[in-house]
């Protein structure tokens, strides 16, 4: 073979070479492709959520799905063919010799494979529609959440009970951001307990399961132990203890622990750790309080009657015992009667009045019902439609809370101006009043997210400033759906495999 050839030859295997080096750096070199996906997955989830919201302010049923997994591909494939002549070829002329023949094949591929579940379980709609916890609402107080947000978000209906009044005398204010009167009404009741220190804190006891129990009972220790992996405590009974089972037992449990005498002999009760979460109030120190709390209500009382119960209403925060005197709250409250009837010449003036005011001098005991993940989509999305498309009678308006420094004291007053420009700014007393959720429609340009829907396209305003709380309010929706369903609650059917195609 002549020296040309073999240089050809030489030429030939570098580039063969240098294609096998190129395409295994393609495959190997995946942590860039990693960041992709996770980018990817970001807009996806956002995305799906930000869907939901747009839909609720729509009335349009959702729809639920999740990015469960995904699995990035990649793979490289080549080929070669290599002939060089071996003499005359039969079928040409004597003269001629068998022509040089090379082939040269590959390809790289990659590409995610990502599977996306339809959530329309019994289970992931029990989590879905299950009110939230005190001791969620604890778990984001401690995070550093602001105070006003997570209320304005958590927060459906604040119940006021006379104290003491039978039948119960009770006054209940909405959060229905699509009516300025009702929307009024909460945001002052809101403002006036948030401006008293409101807190959430988790109160523990004990309470007795079962009747008291001989100690013959015992023959083994593993029953002793059995219990314990049970959480439950062995405790001698004290004379005088009430012999109570279930939900009245705690208070017992308790109280007549302290007043107790000695045990009475062989006998034992059986209890279980107890954790609750109530609302507290811890006013700002220096300030001069518009109300008078009770000692049972502030936070870190030892009153005996603050003990755990499982008495609660359904999603509710609340205590059993103490009460408020908020002599200064009926005033707001009819100034904001006013303030609606002049603003709205077509209201129906009797309608409003007729409203019954909250009785002079007397204490309330608080209770807070807490809406579930899929109210607060709603709640978001009723946040939209009331900026986007009002109601008949209603302009529109951006919904803001106060946002402030923690040491500066909350103002319970005035509130953020009504008003329909998200642009507007305004300081109430060292806070701040900023947007909670706000969507642009067809204005998408930098934008940090966006959703198409009905020919529309609904977008983040890119201004961080305009935009509020918009993106931590679907950041803390993410991670409330997540602890509110856990991974067997995904289905095994309706699944839908979505796989990329290659890349060249």
């Amino acid at each position: 073979m002549s020296g040309g050839m073999v240089r050809y030859f030489g030429r030939i295997i570098g580039a063969l070479a240098a294609l096998s080096l190129g395409s295994c750096g393609i495959v190997d070199n995946f942590s860039g492709r990693a960041v992709d996906f996770n980018i990817e997955a970001e807009q996806a989830q956002q995305q799906a959520l930000l869907l939901n919201i747009v839909r609720a302010s729509l009335n349009r049923p959702m729809q639920f799905t999740t990015l469960s997994t995904i699995t990035g591909t990649a793979s490289e494939s080549g080929s070669t063919t290599l002939s060089i002549p071996f003499g005359e070829a039969a079928h040409r002329p004597k003269t001629a010799a068998s022509p040089d023949v090379f082939g040269l094949t590959g390809s790289v591929s990659g590409g995610p494979t990502f599977t996306v579940p339809v959530l329309d379980t019994q289970e992931f709609y029990q989590g879905e529609l299950k009110p939230l916890t005190g001791q969620e609402y604890r778990f984001f107080l401690d995070e550093g959440i602001t105070p006003s947000v997570l209320f304005y978000m958590f927060v459906d209906t604040i119940e006021l009970t006379v104290v003491g009044s039978r039948p119960a005398q009770t006054y209940a204010f909405h959060s229905y951001v699509l009516d300025d009167f009702d929307n009024d009404r909460y945001e002052t009741v809101a403002d006036y307990l948030l401006a008293l220190g409101l807190n959430i804190e988790a109160v523990h006891g004990k309470q007795i399961v079962g009747p008291p129990v001989a100690a013959a009972s015992f023959k083994d220790l593993r029953d002793i132990a059995l219990l314990t992996q049970a959480g439950l405590h062995i405790s001698p009974e004290m004379a005088g203890q009430r012999q109570a089972t279930g939900n009245h037992a705690t208070a017992a449990a308790k109280s007549d622990k302290r007043q107790a005498g000695p045990r009475t002999t062989g006998q034992y009760v059986i209890e279980k750790d107890m954790t609750n979460y109530r609302p507290c109030f811890t006013p700002p120190p220096g300030v001069p309080s518009p109300a008078v709390i009770d000692k049972e209500l502030l936070c870190g009382s030892d009153d005996p009657n603050n003990t755990p119960s499982s008495e609660q209403a359904a999603g509710s925060l609340g205590r059993n015992t103490g009460g408020i005197q908020m002599p200064t709250l009926q005033k707001m409250l009819d100034d904001v009667a006013n303030r609606y009837l002049a603003a709205h010449p077509g209201a129906n003036a009797a309608q409003v009045k007729a409203v019954p005011p909250l009785p002079a001098g007397a204490k309330f005991q608080v209770r807070l019902y807490m809406r579930s993940p899929e109210a607060i989509l709603h709640f978001l999305g009723s946040l939209v439609a009331r900026e986007l498309a009002p109601p008949q009678g209603e302009g529109p308006r951006v919904i803001r809370v106060k946002i402030g420094a923690p040491y500066v004291p909350y103002p319970g007053q005035p509130q953020c101006t009504a008003t329909p420009d998200p642009n507007l700014r305004q300081d109430v007393d060292g806070y701040h009043c900023d947007n909670l959720f706000v969507l642009l429609v067809n204005q998408s340009t930098g934008s940090p997210l966006s959703v198409d829907y009905d020919g529309k396209t609904y977008a983040v305003p890119a201004d961080s400033t305009v935009g509020g709380r918009t993106t931590r309010m679907l950041d803390l929706v993410k991670q409330i759906l997540a602890l509110h369903t856990s991974a067997k609650e995904l289905p095994a059917s309706n699944v839908l495999n979505v796989v990329g195609g290659a890349t060249p």
